[in-house]
């Protein structure tokens, strides 16, 4: 889904992360979907009740692939569930996140079309669920993949919505680590931008943000970090942010936690490489 480095050398305004995941909700991995949370309870030996049965099934093993960085497995098991009910909230939002990993891997041509899809799943759900943090989440993350793939004013009117939808999460949900970073992020790419959308940021949000700012972005992954610090995504950017502040000492401590901690994204390996290649570049520097 990328090179490594665009964010951190482009002056664009992009929300995708190192290998373009983010982190997905406040508790790892967890698996949702139960009896108490389908929309309907049907009797047994019902067809209905074959049918929710198998619209679990599909979930579970969904999740189970997911579990083991297994995006394709994933997201055919969702895109089943799907079909045999497209009103589960829990659904709509799991199949956004697999059609973001798979906009991630397919060549640059083809992308739009995977994260437009997931825009459009994660939406309903916040239709369907809008107390469910994880659909506002998935929203926001959609839509900041489709800033990966569009220009211009364009992709600062839709940075707005990434913002809005990542404040939801966080109003519903205070400890969701994923809405946090996503914020760290959005501060971020707003401090870093360059002239040319300067003024386009002038336009739609009538000047650069108040407030937007790298020691913004570090409180943010700050606070990502206290909720998830097993996160190696959270520590990089937390690393990142400090450069940006000269502070290279704190840099380097989150950079190698980065390295040091377990996988717990797919794509956590390239986040890893970008560590070791920022800490090469403060080389020296104090």
């Amino acid at each position: 889904m990328w090179v490594a480095v665009t964010i951190v050398r482009t002056r664009a305004l992009s929300f995708a992360t190192v290998g373009n995941a983010i982190p997905w909700a406040n508790t790892p991995r967890s698996n949702n979907l139960s009896d108490s949370n389908i929309a309907f309870a049907p009797s047994p030996g019902t067809f209905a009740f074959a049918r929710q049965a198998t619209l679990i099934a599909a979930v579970r093993e969904g999740d189970a692939a997911f579990n083991v960085f297994d995006n394709d497995t994933a997201r055919h098991a969702y895109e089943r569930a799907f079909a045999i009910d497209s009103t589960q909230c829990e659904v709509r939002w799991k199949l956004a996140r697999a059609n973001v990993h798979r906009g991630m891997v397919v060549p640059e041509k083809e992308r739009e079309k995977w994260f437009v899809t997931a825009e459009g799943h994660a939406r309903r759900a916040t239709v369907l669920c809008p107390d469910s943090p994880d659909a506002h989440f998935f929203l926001a993350v959609s839509i900041a993949q489709i800033t990966k793939v569009i220009g211009g004013k364009r992709r600062i009117e839709l940075s707005k919505d990434v913002k809005r939808e990542a404040e939801t999460a966080l109003a519903i949900d205070p400890a969701h680590a994923g809405a946090m970073h996503v914020l760290g992020r959005w501060n971020y790419e707003i401090a870093g931008l360059g002239w040319i959308s300067k003024v386009a940021a002038k336009v739609v949000y009538g000047g650069v943000p108040p407030g937007a700012s790298y020691e913004q972005a570090k409180e943010w992954f700050e606070r990502a970090i206290a909720s998830r610090p097993d996160m190696p995504l959270n520590h990089l950017w937390l690393g990142e942010s400090l450069i940006k502040l000269e502070d290279y000492a704190g840099a380097r401590v989150h950079l190698q936690e980065c390295i040091d901690r377990p996988d717990v994204l797919w794509d956590d390996p390239r986040s890893k490489e970008k560590a070791r290649e920022s800490l090469r570049e403060i080389e020296g520097k104090k």
